[in-house]
């Protein structure tokens, strides 16, 4: 269930993996300083609605990420606030729509997309889960991060929430997704440095990232699975 949660939540941690959202959202976060994120629920919800600037700008940030890797960091809170899971690993990405999530702490796990599936690869138990990437990434903000297709960034209301266009809210247009909203932030350079997702449970993902290499050979082997024969496979395409 933890596995496949991050699926959800960082493609589907996906990228698993949702948001520090601003007062006109469904939800306003502050960080109370003791390991807990207050939450303000906002009585007036109002339908997301498209902002074509930012979704320009947005797609001039990501065009800079042809290939991205990085360390991560990641902490999961539930709707209370309280820290339920954390983790570290590596991240990388090539467009479109490939990626590489790799954790090293607390336990060693591999999902990889690569460009039809998604494979969750869980060496502690032996065994393999697979679905369909187009399953995965419905109604998912994080599908942004590696597809180039204008007819998904349709799906998306992207919103600018900072005055320098360093920090973008991502949310689905239509309901039914299990991520509700994506905050994605740059540093002056143009690269990645964190992201946030708000779940259908209200659950919390946030992530940093260190080490940001955006020129690099990539692997031919990184987006391709290699399962032992040992492995139990649970193909769900």
């Amino acid at each position: 269930m933890k596995t496949k949660r991050l699926v959800i939540a960082s493609t589907c941690l996906s990228l698993g993996f949702s948001s520090v959202l601003l007062a006109d959202t469904n939800l306003n976060t502050e960080n109370s300083g003791n390991d807990k994120v207050v939450q303000h629920p906002v009585t007036d919800q109002v339908p997301p609605s498209k902002d074509s600037l930012a979704a320009a700008s947005l797609k001039i940030h990501l065009a800079k990420m042809e290939q991205y890797k990085a360390m991560f960091s990641q902490r999961v809170l539930d709707a209370e606030g309280d820290v339920v899971h954390e983790a570290m690993g590596t991240l990388t990405m090539a467009r479109p729509n490939k990626l590489r999530w790799e954790t090293t702490f607390p336990d060693e796990t591999l999902l990889i997309a690569d460009g039809s599936a998604v494979w969750n690869i869980d060496s502690f138990v032996e065994q393999v889960t697979v679905i369909s990437q187009s399953q995965a990434i419905q109604n998912n903000p994080i599908v942004l991060l590696t597809s180039e297709d204008d007819t998904i960034w349709n799906d998306f209301a992207i919103e600018a929430i900072s005055d320098t266009d360093t920090t973008f809210r991502i949310m689905p247009i239509s309901n039914g997704g299990n991520i509700q909203s994506l905050t994605l932030s740059f540093n002056e350079a143009g690269l990645l440095t964190s992201l946030t997702m708000l779940d259908a449970q209200q659950q919390v993902s946030q992530l940093t990232f260190e080490d940001i290499v955006t020129v690099f050979d990539i692997d031919g082997q990184a987006f391709m699975p290699t399962i032992p024969e040992s492995y139990i496979i649970d193909d769900q395409r």
